[in-house]
């Protein structure tokens, strides 16, 4: 992994024409503006985790009252356990 250190207005350029910069720092928050081809899709980590951690449920037979298959991985039986609200 590459760490680089930026200040606000900074950017960084990835091949492919994709630019990252920093647009504004408020305590432990960065706001990010991403600017990227139309082919390239630029999603949220934690929207591709709910996503996997669907499609594993939904592949493990995950029905409404079904217990979780000690098969998946312990973080992610707790998700499925709350369920999509997190409840």
């Amino acid at each position: 992994m590459l760490i680089l250190s930026r200040k606000c207005e900074q950017s960084i350029v990835i091949q492919g024409g994709i630019t990252i910069k920093i647009l504004e720092i408020e305590g432990d928050r960065v706001k990010l503006g991403i600017s990227a081809p139309a082919g390239v899709r630029v999603v949220r980590a934690e929207l591709l985790d709910a996503v996997r951690i669907e499609n594993l449920a939904a592949t493990a037979g995950q029905a409404a009252g079904e217990s979780v298959p000690t098969s998946v991985p312990i973080s992610l039986r707790r998700v499925l356990r709350r369920g999509p609200d997190g409840e």
